[in-house]
């Protein structure tokens, strides 16, 4: 049975509390002063351009997010906590950049960095943990307060020994855990565990209603649904597209084992394969999320291999010395036709959101069609203006509600 979880107004931020049970379960003002902006404010308050608009700003409202029920917000959040996964990349989407999180260094910094008037500032993000995935400690929650945390508890969960008590305690003392795990689709163990599974434009949308600026999700949408129209019809026929062995996890040549990635439409990593109609060379189910090692990989032989999650963490030259380089000096690596033929692709991995989905697509349209796409530079900022597939500043203007 679904909960109804209620957000109050507090003295030091937004305070979540249970209001009961519901029966049912399913998926589917802007005015940024320093001080919180009251309910009737909002209310009343006349949107200027970009803003949103007083209907979406009205409070009480209620968001609905599978599997974890209801929310109802006395007042819009304004500050977020996130652990590595989409939401860091939804809420630079929507103009917000979170107070708490973990693992910068692996953060797709060097999109935001690319877009004019878009900022992002580490130093002002308190760290949740000493790593993504050990050392969480729930007094630093505390300290960042925020107002609602974009993270998804059953994932939480894999890093911790905390249970529903512990969740709910974080919760009371600071703000919800909205997220929706959707990284791996509905086919991973997450997955199974919910009745709706979302897929990333789907949740982007339901966060944007968590903090009211559904006007920049509509104008998000607008320009991702022309961005894959004009893709799209550039595509050679669907006989004609690559096969491509999606690894993640840290490809690493030299150790012979890797873990393959499925191209599914629901499978938010390798979304950008998918989309472009790429053939999955291994369409296999690994037990446990396993490895398989280069004999598998010599049986399917893909035209290309892709490194999940290469396009944020590494630069140019870490991809080619990390990635590249060592399966071409590898004697098994050197039978492969994607490496005899140079075919490799980077994309975006857990980080990919909205804005990362635009650079990750992009990318891996110029790595296998370059006469089609433009040739790929190699460092994600050297794409020539004339030859992006996007734009970046309709992109920023939208981050900043300038639309």
């Amino acid at each position: 049975m679904a909960r109804r979880r209620q957000v109050l107004a507090g003295s030091a931020g937004l305070l979540a509390a249970l209001a009961g049970c519901s029966g049912g379960t399913g998926g589917g003002s802007e005015s940024e002063t320093e001080a919180q902006t009251t309910a009737a404010e909002t209310r009343t308050e006349q949107p200027t351009e970009g803003e949103e608009t007083t209907t979406e700003s009205a409070t009480p409202y209620t968001v609905e997010i599978a599997p974890h029920g209801e929310f109802t917000f006395e007042e819009v959040p304004e500050t977020y906590s996130v652990i590595p996964s989409v939401f860091l990349d939804i809420g630079m989407a929507l103009g917000k950049q979170p107070v708490a999180a973990t693992d910068m260094a692996r953060a797709p910094r060097k999109m935001y960095d690319i877009l004019p008037d878009v900022t992002f500032n580490e130093d002002d993000i308190m760290a949740l943990a000493s790593g993504s995935e050990s050392g969480y400690d729930k007094e630093n929650f505390y300290a960042a307060d925020p107002d609602v945390n974009l993270i998804d508890p059953r994932g939480l969960s894999r890093f911790t020994d905390w249970d529903d008590s512990d969740i709910q305690e974080i919760e009371d003392a600071t703000g919800p855990f909205v997220g929706s795990s959707i990284r791996f689709g509905p086919t991973h163990p997450f997955g199974n565990q919910q009745d709706t599974y979302y897929g990333l434009y789907d949740v982007f949308e339901k966060v944007a209603q968590v903090f009211q600026r559904q006007e920049r999700y509509r104008a998000w949408k607008s320009l991702h649904d022309e961005f894959v129209e004009n893709i799209e019809s550039q595509l050679p026929p669907e006989d004609e597209r690559p096969s491509v062995i999606a690894l993640w996890r840290g490809v690493d040549p030299s150790s012979g084992q890797f873990y393959p990635s499925p191209l599914h439409q629901y499978h938010n990593q390798t979304k950008p394969l998918y989309r472009l109609g790429l053939k999955d060379g291994f369409d296999e189910e690994i037990p446990g999320g396993g490895t398989i090692g280069y004999e598998e990989l010599l049986d399917h032989d893909p035209d290309y291999i892709a490194a999940v999650g290469s396009l944020t963490s590494d630069t140019h030259e870490e991809f080619v010395s990390n990635i590249v380089e060592p399966f071409e000096n590898n004697p098994n690596g050197q039978d492969l036709t994607a490496v005899q033929e140079g075919n490799f692709i980077r994309i975006g991995g857990q980080y990919q959101g909205p804005i990362v989905d635009l650079f990750a697509t992009e990318a891996a349209a110029k790595q296998v069609w370059p006469d089609r796409f433009g040739e790929w530079p190699g460092p994600v900022s050297d794409v020539p203006e004339d030859e992006q597939l996007f734009d970046r500043q309709e992109v920023s203007d939208i981050i900043n509600g300038n639309f």
